[in-house]
């Protein structure tokens, strides 16, 4: 059902106007007409009268008009203002009963939440980049003491090879000190900083030679893989090893989240900023105006309102038949250590790995409901300016 059409505000005045003023003159005939045997002595004061009347109730009519029209949803555009300004990110200025304030409405709601967006985004790099200091320490410190212990357990495994009941403790303990060993290289692989040397990247290639190492290696063979990649054109500037770390963890993290089999949805294509926006304002109940349109969260709509935004990007969408992630977990889930696997069967920096990656590539990426019934991570990222005509040169580089 459409919304109905709300009325501009000099509209409703100036049908009140018109009504009023209307009224007082068939008031001021039908007193002429009923007076007309009066003396004019008698008559006139009642048209006077009259006419004032007329003119107080028009008036009444009108202040009432201005204060429901104007001066009451101004107030509530303050208010919502004041209590936005004294940290109250949750307050929404109600819906307008005319264009003007509805607008109004509408500017100030998405301005708070693209504010609220910016903020957190804002903390979360902090705190992310405090942990990133906090991590190359301790992975340094930790490194050496764990590098002697492997050393003692692999001479205590030679040394007591024919002791009865050895065997289990040891293997269990070669075991936790090779987890130990991968959490902190995943630790220095989040924290250290690394000379990089970006290139232009087509970003479908690198989902193609992906989905087809992990084929090869019978990661993904039991699923079902829906590869939907409509950007040929889609051009990134990165370390192609960046970006093939961030699909694999999140086809990883796909198989995880399911059991044995199940979907994995993969789908790229050019968008447009202000048709991704315009997508965002639409209601639920509105028909979509694109085939696969993931709603944009607030991050999303806090990238797309920075003063250096594109006007076009590449959007790629990785969606699985899993559990999906609970709405609370959203953010937290690209935090370090935050997983919500079993005990033992994640690090929890993967995620948070692909999270830090993407940033450092201009992009942004957030995690919601997949129409599949799991999750789906969407992705934006900046489109190369030069386009194919930098890999044209790539290539041309290499070959001279």
């Amino acid at each position: 059902m459409s919304e109905p059409l709300r009325p501009r505000i000099h509209d409703r005045i100036r049908n009140v106007l018109l009504i009023a003023g209307g009224s007082a003159i068939a008031a001021i005939l039908v007193t002429m007409w009923a007076t007309e045997g009066l003396s004019p002595s008698t008559r006139l004061p009642l048209v006077v009268l009259l006419v004032c009347l007329v003119a107080a109730v028009s008036a009444s009519v009108l202040r009432r008009q201005v204060a429901a029209l104007v001066e009451r949803p101004l107030a509530q555009c303050v208010d919502a203002a004041e209590a936005i300004a004294g940290g109250d990110s949750n307050r929404l200025v109600p819906p307008g009963d005319t264009i003007e304030f509805d607008q109004l409405a509408s500017s100030i709601n998405r301005m708070t939440e693209q504010l609220l967006a910016a903020t957190q985004s804002r903390m979360r790099v902090e705190k992310l980049a405090t942990m990133g200091r906090i991590a190359a320490g301790i992975s340094h410190e930790i490194g050496n003491p764990v590098s002697a212990i492997a050393n003692y357990a692999h001479l205590l495994r030679m040394r007591a090879e024919s002791v009865p009941g050895t065997t289990e403790p040891l293997d269990a303990l070669e075991r936790e000190i090779t987890r130990i060993d991968r959490i902190m290289r995943g630790l220095l692989d989040y924290a250290r900083p690394r000379r990089l040397t970006p290139k232009p990247i087509i970003v479908d290639h690198v989902i193609d030679d992906v989905l087809r190492l992990l084929g090869d290696q019978g990661i993904t063979r039991r699923f079902r893989i829906d590869s939907e990649l409509e950007a040929p054109d889609g051009v990134v500037y990165a370390e192609r090893h960046d970006l093939e770390q961030v699909f694999v963890n999140l086809i990883l993290n796909a198989v995880d989240a399911m059991d044995r089999e199940g979907d994995i949805v993969i789908r790229t294509r050019i968008n447009d900023a202000s048709a991704f926006t315009e997508a965002a304002e639409k209601r639920r109940t509105d028909p979509q105006a694109q085939r696969w349109s993931h709603r944009p969260s607030k991050r999303a709509l806090a990238w797309l309102a920075r003063t250096d935004a594109p006007s076009h990007f590449l959007q790629v969408v990785l969606a699985d038949s899993g559990t999906g992630v609970a709405p609370e977990d959203e953010e937290r889930i690209f935090e370090p250590f935050f997983s919500t696997k079993q005990p033992g069967k994640g690090t929890g920096l993967g995620l948070a790995i692909v999270a830090s990656t993407i940033e450092n590539l201009g992009g942004t990426i957030w995690v919601q409901r997949a129409r599949e019934g799991g999750a789906a991570f969407v992705i934006l990222l900046p489109l190369h300016p030069g386009g194919m005509r930098a890999i044209g040169h790539e290539l041309a580089g290499s070959t001279a």
